[in-house]
């Protein structure tokens, strides 16, 4: 019995922690949403205009997605 008690116990802390994280992290995100101005001008509808750096970043991911595919089509 004591058994169950410690298990049911350790389960509520640890859905109390998750949700104490949850809450402190949705209040950073709304903080920095205030706070935080965009860089660039922004486009339509709140939407920003993509930098270089977000460009390379999209080409970056599209290398190493052919280069993961290509391992395992390799691997196969």
């Amino acid at each position: 019995m004591a058994r169950i008690l410690l298990i049911l116990l350790l389960t509520a802390v640890c859905i109390a922690i998750a949700m104490i994280l949850y809450s402190i992290w949705t209040n950073l995100v709304q903080a920095g949403q205030r706070t935080l101005a965009p860089v660039l001008a922004q486009a339509k509808e709140g939407e920003m205009a993509p930098t270089g750096i977000q460009k390379a970043a999209y080409v970056a991911l599209i290398v190493v997605l052919f280069g993961v595919a290509s391992g395992w089509l390799g691997g196969l």
